[in-house]
């Protein structure tokens, strides 16, 4: 599944950060930055995703092994799916540590930690393009909690 990928790079939190700081209002702020602040859903940027790896959801909900009604619930936003699932997808998708932590902030679910055990054994799988059958075993081998 290691596809090419077309999606493009926001503008960084940072730049956002300080183009909000010199702002003389936040009417202003919004006017100037408001495609640079897309209300995006995890089902629209999950859409994105699959469209730039060209891959189709059944593909992705099967080989994540996610229950095939809860998988399409997510993809169609029905469902706001668990961290965990999203970074089963993540994992299946072989997407890159910045989409990785980009669907996490989308779905509210709280990006990968380097801090934390578990969550390093993660993105280092992300970064290493590490698929998620040997992202299972690694967490295992490290007695680190599975991907449920």
């Amino acid at each position: 599944m290691d596809k090419k990928r077309q999606t493009p790079d926001p503008v960084p939190t940072e730049e956002l950060l300080s183009m909000l700081q010199d702002a003389r209002s936040l009417a202003l702020f919004m006017e100037q930055t408001g495609e640079n602040l897309p209300n995006t859903s995890t089902a629209e940027y999950l859409s994105q995703l699959l469209k730039a790896y060209s891959l189709t959801r059944h593909e992705v909900i099967e080989q994540a092994g996610l229950e095939r009604s809860t998988g399409y619930q997510i993809f169609s936003g029905q469902r706001n799916p668990k961290r965990d699932a999203l970074l089963r997808i993540a994992l299946v998708m072989r997407l890159t540590p910045a989409e990785t932590q980009r669907l996490l902030k989308i779905a509210q679910r709280g990006e990968l930690y380097p801090k934390n055990r578990r969550d390093a054994a993660i993105l280092y799988c992300v970064q290493h393009r590490i698929g998620l059958i040997e992202a299972e075993i690694l967490l295992e081998e490290i007695n680190e909690p599975l991907l449920r």
